[in-house]
């Protein structure tokens, strides 16, 4: 499986995500398109929800190229910042 990992600052965050060329289940080899996964730390290495250090973003939407499946990623988030890192 191939994996792809980019970093971006979102002060006092950071954000690591990492796309992944999907390969379906019984396929001899993979799709061709992307999904991405990401990872909300703080840059102080504080705790970054309740006692968590590190907050989760699952698996998004599938895409045709790893750029599309980053950015994806890094709307999610955003949004999960912006809403105070909902529970669900």
């Amino acid at each position: 499986m191939t994996a792809l990992h980019k970093e971006v600052k979102v002060p006092p965050y950071k954000i690591a995500i990492d796309a992944e060329l999907e390969k379906r289940r019984g396929a001899p080899g993979p799709s061709g398109c992307y999904y991405a996964r990401a990872m909300i730390m703080r840059l102080d290495g504080a705790p970054v929800y309740k006692n968590f250090v590190t907050y989760q973003i699952e698996r998004g939407d599938v895409f045709g190229d790893p750029e599309r499946a980053f950015k994806d990623a890094e709307e999610r988030v955003r949004e999960a910042i912006a809403n105070g890192f909902p529970d669900n």
